[in-house]
């Protein structure tokens, strides 16, 4: 097949959700297919990953939006504009019309698009076009609404609103959407919703080799998003101090992306490290006993989980966390409500290597069975010739 591919923001290096998911789509489907990409970027450093793109694609199209025009579309539009502001945000004429070229001088079967934001441009083209939403924005921002506060609150719950209407609406114009969780499914109404849950590089997220000297927990992710300070703050105020009366040398690892100042200040705590930036995040969390995700909002599927058990370290999380991962508790992972629970589970963990290790041996096996990006994107592809065999019939 020839695909098009169409991201918000430039897929590599894949730090972030809407770029790993991408990056790896192609990365896996160009063995057997024809991609082309088609992709915004903020400034030029964006593009330093460029060349390792070009070994998936067999073009690659770059539109410059830089932030200031962006912020322009919110300040100008954005007061009388019924679009959300995640949306209006990507808003450009000029990559609206470098996508109708490419549409219009190439064949191809399908178009990939990715992200809500990307949605208006794709609505009205000529070729099957699948959306993959990832995560439902208007779950992930009703989450958000609930833990905030006025006068915050109002507008995020103005931003709700207009989510909600847009991709209710945008979802009917696309042959097939695709999302990571159920729950994410369910919010939308839109009957050609399909669930792909997200994937995880199983060479790279491989277990340590080595032994872990001293007793360490990490959280990993992108440490400027609001669900992950939230689960970060949560576990500091509720649960680190009472694990640290137990076990003094302990050390609790925060790493992750541009982590804001009241994360950064949590450094001023025995034991806790903030780390910013990472270059190599399976290194990080081989370095760790046990990871963490005591997600407090957020939506879709948890990279740091999946990520973390493919290392082979046990993973203590909460339903929200968990979401649709299907890993048994206390087989494949372990799940905790309370604070009590969480430092139950953790100590538990730092204290008895053998059930830790059994642990964490059963959640690897489980992720190369079930979220290996071959597997999943199998199943991308299954819809893929779904969609065509569709349009062939009628």
């Amino acid at each position: 097949m020839k695909l098009l591919f169409i991201t918000p923001r430039f897929p590599f290096p894949p730090f972030r959700g809407d770029q790993s998911v991408p990056f790896h789509r192609m990365r896996v489907l160009s063995r057997r297919h024809e991609i082309t990409l088609l992709s915004i970027y903020e400034q030029d450093e964006d593009l330093k990953g460029i060349e390792p793109l070009k070994q998936f694609c067999r073009s690659i199209h770059i539109f410059k939006l830089p932030k200031w025009k962006s912020f322009k579309n919110l300040a100008l539009i954005g007061p009388v504009s019924k679009l959300p502001l995640q949306v209006l945000y990507y808003q450009s004429d000029g990559f609206k019309k470098s996508l109708n070229n490419l549409i219009a001088n190439n064949r191809f079967d399908l178009v990939h698009a990715f992200m809500l934001r990307i949605a208006p441009f794709c609505r009205d083209l000529s070729v099957p076009i699948v959306l993959d939403l990832i995560d439902s924005m208007q779950l992930n921002f009703r989450r958000r609404v609930d833990m905030a506060r006025a006068p915050h609150k109002w507008l995020l719950q103005e931003e709700l609103r207009r989510l909600h209407i847009f991709e209710e609406d945008m979802c009917f114009h696309f042959n097939r959407v695709l999302v990571v969780s159920k729950k994410d499914k369910e919010c939308i109404s839109s009957e050609n919703v399909n669930v792909v849950p997200l994937g995880v590089d199983t060479e790279q997220f491989a277990p340590r080799i080595f032994s872990v000297d001293n007793p360490t927990i990490i959280f990993s992710g992108n440490m400027f998003y609001g669900p992950n300070i939230h689960a970060v703050k949560w576990f500091v105020e509720n649960c680190y101090f009472r694990i640290l009366e137990k076990i003094p040398n302990i050390s609790f690892i925060i790493a992750g992306n541009k982590p804001p100042p009241d994360i950064k200040i949590l450094e001023n705590n025995p034991g806790i490290t903030v780390t910013g930036f990472v270059e190599s995040m399976p290194d990080m969390i081989k370095g760790a006993s046990v990871a963490i995700a005591p997600m407090q909002s957020g939506s879709g599927m948890q990279f740091k989980i999946l990520e973390a058990m493919s290392c082979g370290l046990p993973v203590i999380t909460n339903a929200l966390g968990l979401g649709d991962i299907k890993a048994k508790d206390k087989i494949e992972i372990l799940l905790a409500e309370s604070a009590n629970d969480f430092v139950q589970q953790i100590i538990e963990c730092l204290t008895r290597n053998k059930y830790a290790l059994n642990i964490g041996t059963c959640a690897r096996e489980f992720v190369l069975n079930h979220h290996s990006w071959e597997h999943t994107t199998g199943e991308v592809e299954k819809i893929y010739s779904q969609i065509l065999a569709q349009r062939l019939t009628n």
